[in-house]
């Protein structure tokens, strides 16, 4: 049999019984009478690949079953036999979202964030992973980059002419040479200006592949047509340079003059990912790879601070971001209050005498809140997200103060909630506090923070 268990990202649940269970060991290997003995002997062979999902495990005593839960992160893993320890099946967990669209999402804030591959694992089959096209675009940019700063004249090279060029090695020449009448011939050191350099091959080498692969496997017609655009151009720099196989081992060794090593060391990170990610191959109408994840909440993340900072640029607003840990904000600790460190807001954007402070949370309290699902944890939980938001508040001196908890989207239905602050004196002191949803769509992102902004909620 092969162990295959599917579910979705952000609070899926799955529950397996012990029939199903019973499955998973080999003939004789499992007594239902002690079926937890048995289950901890499975996961504690799966342990780090339930864990890389986020996926988190509870053995039911009672109703005799297992319960899986998934949290934010998204990807494939492979399930092992707990006799033998060999792979005999895989555990993915489906973004919300769709395969496709995390490509996308990727591609749009400039791969500033990606996935991680368990690179030594063997390859696993899934109709539910990371296609082998995944990194082609992200490659080739790359690979464009480095040779529009050509790598010319690096090298010495030995060469037999004719006349005097380079360095001439005179004292074979007066040896070998003008001593039997040879005056012609004359062996020379010359700095070599070509293109046909070793990592050139290698590059040609990746090209190679790519090309095989946009005729082989099925890819979004905008990728082929990118990838096209890049490949014409790279094709016309590299027309008289010979493919080398590329390996990762090979492009780690390559050398690099310190002038070039920015664009080129680029390309070489990017080629490495590309062939690591390129282990996918494509037979039988499914696609083999890499265990992978990605973690959702970071994607979410960074999808807003991307569209943060070009909604500031565009209108002319500071910007200032904790998603990299950047934070402009310090704390001044006394007495050893290191704590106050994490209490960073996400985002700030600043123009004139106008502050919004923006926390992104990767959660569904505004869906529960909406349609009174909520517990005291919950209730608790969304508590403490406001009173951060309004310390954050708090340290500005600005005369208008916006506060926005930023939340993922998960149905249309589901509308924004704002409100005015009071003092205790019963006075407006100008500051706003918004709870809002975004989805991964760039237009969606922009016309909400433009709104917040110019306070079309009021």
């Amino acid at each position: 049999m092969k162990l295959k268990i599917k579910l979705t990202e952000f609070g899926d649940k799955k529950s397996i019984y012990i029939d199903e269970i019973r499955k998973w060991f080999p003939t004789g290997k499992f007594d239902k009478r002690y079926p937890q003995e048995y289950l901890t002997k499975w996961i504690r062979k799966n342990e780090e690949y339930l864990n890389f999902l986020g996926i988190n495990y509870k053995w039911d005593d009672l109703e005799e079953k297992l319960n899986l839960t998934t949290g934010d992160k998204a990807g494939l893993a492979p399930l092992k036999n707990p006799y033998g320890g060999n792979t005999y099946g895989y555990i993915v967990v489906k973004p919300r979202i769709g395969w496709l669209q995390i490509y996308d999402i990727l591609t749009l804030i400039d791969w500033k964030y990606q996935p991680t591959f368990l690179e030594d694992e063997e390859e696993i089959i899934s109709d539910g992973i990371l296609p082998r096209w995944f990194k082609i675009l992200d490659t080739l940019q790359a690979i464009d980059k480095a040779l529009s700063n050509l790598m010319r004249g690096i090298s010495r090279k030995e060469i037999l002419s004719s006349f005097p060029v380079g360095t001439v090695n005179w004292t074979r020449y007066a040896s070998n040479n003008f001593s039997r009448g040879k005056f012609d011939s004359f062996d020379c050191l010359i700095s070599d200006y070509s293109i046909d350099h070793r990592i050139h091959r290698i590059f040609k080498g990746i090209v190679k592949i790519i090309k095989n692969d946009i005729e082989r496997f099925s890819i979004p017609i905008k990728v082929i047509q990118q990838a096209q655009m890049l490949l014409t151009r790279i094709d016309r720099v590299l027309e008289n340079v010979i493919a080398e196989e590329p390996s990762i081992e090979k492009l780690k060794r390559a050398e690099i003059p310190y002038f070039y090593r920015t664009l080129y060391g680029k390309a070489i990170d990017k080629c490495v990912e590309f062939l690591s990610q390129s282990k996918f191959s494509f037979e039988t109408g499914n696609f083999y790879g890499l265990p992978w994840s990605i973690e959702m909440s970071r994607l979410f993340e960074y999808w807003v601070e991307h569209w943060a900072y070009l909604f500031a640029k565009r209108i002319g607003a500071k910007f200032y971001s904790d998603i990299k840990g950047n934070s402009k904000i310090r704390f001044y600790n006394l007495k050893g209050w290191k704590s106050l460190n994490q209490l960073k807001p996400d985002i700030v954007i600043e123009k004139d005498s106008k502050t919004l402070i923006i926390d992104v949370k990767y959660k569904r309290h505004l869906e529960y809140l909406e349609h009174g699902i909520s517990n005291k944890e919950i209730i608790d939980d969304h508590r403490g997200d406001i009173h951060q938001i309004l310390s954050y508040l708090s340290s500005s001196t600005s005369i208008k103060r916006i506060g926005c908890l930023i939340y993922p989207k998960m149905r249309e239905n589901i509308g924004s909630q704002y409100a005015a602050i009071i003092n205790y004196s019963n006075v407006n002191i100008n500051v706003d506090l918004l709870l809002c949803e975004v989805s991964f769509n760039y237009n969606d992102v922009l016309d909400t923070l433009n709104e917040i902004w110019t306070e079309q909620y009021r």
